[in-house]
């Protein structure tokens, strides 16, 4: 009795696949599909291998109002400042060195406004920033030999993000 039973409840699973496949193709919505540009409908799995999730990552505020995080650079974990009025990421000269990273000196020639006053860096570029589960690659950033006392996070990484504020939390979006 009980292998009877079996018989017809995988000849009724088979069924309902195939149904669910028919309606797939044939049913309500299978002729949208159809004429969005003759795309081809992927399986499900591959779908999932190949669509990467949309990351975000939430920062808390700190007593004065600063979103300091982690931050990975090139490989390796310093102290960042979330800071969208920063045009690049700027490295203090010191944390560049401690993270491998040594310009010429003849490479600081740029000029940039710091909280101390007017200064020259060193135009960078960044093989991966990574902050939480957000990753960015080919990133700009400045390296600053003096009066700049933590990373700053700027417009260079945060611009390829969305972002949102909501009370004393930032919620950034690749």
């Amino acid at each position: 009795m009980l292998k009877i039973i079996g018989v017809f409840g995988v000849l009724g699973l088979a069924a309902f696949a195939v149904g669910q496949g028919l309606l797939a193709s044939y049913g309500p919505g299978a002729g949208a599909q159809a004429n969005m540009g003759q795309a081809k409908a992927i399986p499900q799995q591959a779908a999932r291998a190949t669509t990467a999730a949309p990351q975000a990552v939430s920062l808390a505020a700190d007593e004065s109002g600063h979103f300091v995080t982690d931050v990975k650079i090139n490989g390796l974990f310093i102290k960042g400042l979330v800071d969208t009025g920063a045009t690049s990421i700027a490295i203090p000269g010191d944390v560049a060195r401690s993270i491998g990273i040594n310009p010429a000196p003849g490479d600081y020639t740029t000029r940039i406004l710091t909280a101390n006053g007017e200064t020259k860096a060193a135009r960078v570029r960044l093989n991966e920033v990574r902050i939480g589960s957000i990753v960015l690659r080919d990133v700009e950033g400045v390296v600053v030999p003096q009066g700049l006392s933590t990373t700053l996070v700027g417009m260079s990484f945060i611009s390829r993000l969305s972002f949102e504020m909501r009370g004393k939390t930032l919620t950034l979006r690749q």
